[in-house]
């Protein structure tokens, strides 16, 4: 392990005593090792001083990509010995230790694995119960991950504002409020080379964290004799200055994708006209994921620390010049001589100068254009407003020619971005209540529009190339190479240009939308199919391309769009200005999305088996007490010392949930139905078909999880499957409410009641509420009796009173709209108060749903 820096130990004491971190400290200083190493550490000596379970939050999927190579290096050096305990607990259910999550590489939907990467989108579309990585039947499955998981978030200047930062909504207020209401309950790391003073130090106040900078010699020990030269060019970026200033490694940084591919393709002309040998690549966000691996592998290889002498700090690489976006501003541990950059805010363009000279005793060059004017005299500043770009080129004048150091950078900051960001921290306190209650309302009713008001207006698309999805692509639309983009790109004007291209071709159709299909099965109908099976898509034309902000994933034929592994996604109509040897290579080549590999949540097979009552709980009680309970054991005591609660209280109540979860099953007409469903299969297989005894209760029937004809076989049944999960509730209420020892719904349990009974009714889906009528079948108490014996495991302190559980129950409601806590099965929203009721609701609905997806791991 390397010698840590005194800023690197500091974080370590500092999460040792229970305090959350803001970190500043400059590109390249070791800030992702400072936050991961307490992490390792906590985990490798089970000591419990963090969570266990970390989610590393970026603003780019390619940082996000390029953290899981830094992780897994350290993982690997970590001692075998400590290690493998945890790869073992892992790997029972089907999970590495280390996932990546974003829109392109959807590994680890449920945040499952001990470490997971992931963009700010997807951390806070979860957190507010409208995910992308999951169905709207699991909406609810990833909110309690919040309060369990240690966060650590980079570079938050880069999550989105809306209105280009002129709203007080957007994902980095939500992260701030969300960071507010855990700051009791759980740990994170907050950290940037590019907060301005005045935020930290405001930001510091509202979250309760310290601050961790590193001193004057400290700052001289990570420069290690480095240093850069920014200069001014008052006048746009082009690919002749780029080869009249190029030495023998440059980086040329765009603002959008079409100028970097634009500037890329008059490189590559000018290099074949002059017989230069100069390696050219080109890096965006509209790459594969096997394409986007293969680069950050290329450029390790020519840019990273092994091309550099250390000691004299002199390039020893190939020749090569890299054009890329604000992909390389995050994440890439590469250095160059020369760094060419747009014009963008100076929080912005300190992240691209930090690949300049980044490794020891180096010498570079920063060289910051103006920005290309429209027909209108306006400079072209998209995707970032005016005026901050405007600010930045005033304030370089002071530096330029000069040597940059992070104190410099610094100051720069504090110019060009004190005034807005102390305008905005006004906004959102003078907003936070519209912005709790929007989440709280999200909570409380998943609407996937509060994506666009708390995460970003301008909001990414998913796209895949096929010409016919609908016959290909019927499950899982996200498994396939998806490519996202602003959906302006596919709208206006573009959206006229595809349309006439697609006339002149004969296509019938230019997009493509996919949409959840009704499968009309009877417990699909009412919301509470089993979870194992699949939803099925169907792809419908887009008629008005206002409907594309709006889709799940689209689809576009080869013949409008294609891909080159070199320049990316590249539509075919027209908006890339192409050169004849171009036009000639793209002409000819067909491309199409194909399947990534499948990696399912947890470890389910196609076929499953029945199960009895009693061994199926066993399965969630080992998936719980073997893997689960180590990850939730920090925020279950966390959340009892808030809620004033003794200890276990909140670990009887998830033990109380694994068994009674299912008791709606045990009702005649949930076993009559599975009884018929199981001669109807086997018959339908061919099967020889042996009755249970009459003592025998389901919990689980026998099906093939992704066999489509088996959803068709179910309507031929006489009566529906009941749905259960309300049911359970309506039946076991008093007794959890007596095991509770909730006495009135004053008492201090009854928070944990409702948050027991709001688990169990939405285990299956996020909006059951109504339960029907239904009577035990019997020798149910006595399966139960057992279940519980299994979960519980001796630790329970006092008799059961199993006669409580309701013999029957007739139609009602559990949370009618008018209702109030005192009925044991609401949680308490109150935004008059923290939110730790909410978030001990979303925590058990966490560990019963996984503990659910996990049980057949254990049987």
């Amino acid at each position: 392990m390397k010698t840590l820096y005194p800023y690197q130990e500091r974080v370590l004491q500092v999460l040792a005593q229970g305090r959350n971190v803001i970190l500043v400290i400059p590109t390249g200083g070791g800030k992702t090792l400072a936050a991961l190493l307490p992490f390792l550490q906590s985990c490798a000596f089970n000591d419990g001083t963090l969570p266990g379970k970390a989610v590393y939050v970026t603003p780019m999927r390619v940082l996000a990509t390029q953290f899981t190579r830094t992780c897994h290096q350290l993982l690997e050096e970590l001692n075998p010995p400590l290690i493998e305990p945890l790869r073992q607990r892992y790997a029972q259910f089907g999970r590495p230790l280390l996932s990546l999550q974003t829109g392109e590489s959807p590994d680890d939907p449920q945040f499952e694995s001990l470490i997971t990467a992931c963009t700010i989108d997807q951390l806070l579309a979860s957190a507010l119960g409208v995910p992308y990585s999951v169905d709207g039947a699991r909406a609810n499955i990833n909110v309690g991950l919040l309060a369990s998981a240690y966060l650590i978030l980079d570079e938050p200047h880069l999550y989105p504002l809306n209105r280009q930062g002129q709203s007080c909504f957007g994902a980095l207020t939500t992260t701030i409020e969300l960071l507010r209401q855990l700051k009791d309950l759980t740990r994170f790391t907050f950290m940037s080379a590019t907060l301005s003073r005045p935020l930290v130090e405001q930001l510091a106040q509202m979250i309760d964290a310290e601050v961790i900078e590193a001193s004057d010699e400290e700052l001289d020990a990570l420069a290690r004799g480095r240093q850069r030269v920014f200069r001014r060019v008052a006048e746009p970026l082009s690919a002749e200055q780029v080869l009249e200033r190029h030495q023998r490694c440059s980086l040329v940084v765009c603002n959008r994708v079409e100028r970097a591919q634009e500037l890329y393709l008059q490189l590559d002309e000018l290099i074949q006209e002059r017989g230069l040998e100069i390696r050219l690549q080109l890096l965006h966000s509209r790459f594969s994921d096997e394409d986007r691996r293969r680069q950050s592998e290329e450029l390790q290889g020519w840019l990273g620390p092994a091309a550099w002498d250390e000691k004299s700090g002199r390039y020893q690489g190939e020749n090569v010049i890299v054009v890329a976006t604000q992909v390389v501003e995050v994440g890439l541990d590469i250095s160059v001589e020369t760094l060419h950059s747009e014009l963008s805010p100076a929080n912005s363009l300190i992240q691209r100068a930090g690949r300049c000279a980044r490794f020891p005793h180096q010498q570079g060059q920063v060289f910051i254009y103006s920005l290309p004017v429209d027909d209108q005299g306006q400079a072209q500043t998209l995707p970032y407003e005016p005026e901050p770009c405007q600010r930045t080129w005033e304030a370089l004048a002071e530096y330029d020619g000069q040597v940059v150091r992070f104190q410099e950078e610094r100051r720069l900051l504090d110019t060009v971005h004190c005034e807005s960001d102390l305008q905005l921290l006004a906004r959102y306190e003078e907003q936070r209540p519209h912005l709790l209650e929007k989440m709280v309302t999200s909570l409380r009713k998943p609407d996937p529009s509060v994506r666009s008001t708390l995460i970003r207006d301008d909001l990414q698309v998913a796209l895949l190339v096929h010409d016919a999805p609908e016959e290909e692509i019927v499950t899982a639309p996200w498994q396939w190479q998806l490519f996202t983009l602003r959906p302006s790109l596919l709208q206006g004007r573009h959206w006229q240009a595809l349309q006439e291209r697609a006339a002149a071709l004969g296509l019938d159709w230019v997009c493509k939308q996919a949409v959840l299909m009704d499968t009309g099965s009877g417990g699909a109908a009412q919301g509470e199919d089993d979870s194992r099976r699949e939803p099925l898509y169907t792809w419908e034309p887009v008629t008005n391309p206002a409907q594309i902000s709006s889709a799940l994933v689209l689809a576009l034929p080869q013949a409008l769009v294609t891909y080159d592994r070199d320049l990316g996604l590249v539509f075919r109509d027209g908006r890339l200005p192409l050169p004849a040897r171009w036009q000639q290579r793209l002409e000819g080549m067909r491309y199409q999305s194909r399947p990534l590999e499948r990696r399912r949540a947890g470890v389910v097979s196609q076929t499953v088996s029945r199960q009895r009552y009693e061994e199926h709980i066993g399965g969630l009680a080992d998936a719980y007490h073997y893997g689960l309970y180590h990850e939730l054991a920090y925020a279950l005591r966390r959340l009892e010392e808030r809620m004033g609660l003794a200890a276990g209280t909140i670990d009887q109540a998830i033990q109380l949930a694994l068994a009674l979860h299912d008791l709606g099953k045990l009702a005649e007409g949930w076993q009559r139905w599975a009884r018929a469903w199981e001669r109807l299969y086997h018959e339908k297989k061919g099967l020889h078909y042996q009755e249970p005894a009459a003592d025998y209760l389901f919990a689980k029937t026998t099906y093939d999880v992704r066999a489509r004809e088996e959803r068709q076989w179910e309507q031929e049944l006489a009566e529906h499957r009941p749905n259960h999960a309300c049911e359970s509730v309506a039946l076991a209420r008093r007794f959890i409410v007596d095991c509770l020892g909730a006495t009135t719904p004053a008492s201090p349990t009854a928070p944990v009641v409702r948050a027991t009974c709001y688990a169990i009714a939405r285990h299956h889906t996020t909006g059951a509420h109504e339960y029907g009528a239904g009577r035990l079948a019997p020798g149910a108490l006595e399966a139960v009796r057992r279940a519980l014996a299994l979960v519980q495991r001796e630790t329970s302190s006092r008799p059961l009173n199993l006669e409580l559980i309701l013999p029957e129950c007739q139609q009602g409601d559990l949370f009618p709209e008018n209702a109030t806590s005192g009925k044991f099965s609401q949680p308490a929203l109150d935004l008059h108060k923290p939110l730790y009721e909410t978030w001990l609701a979303f925590v058990m609905t966490r560990a019963l749903r996984l503990a659910d997806q996990r049980a057949d791991a254990y049987r």
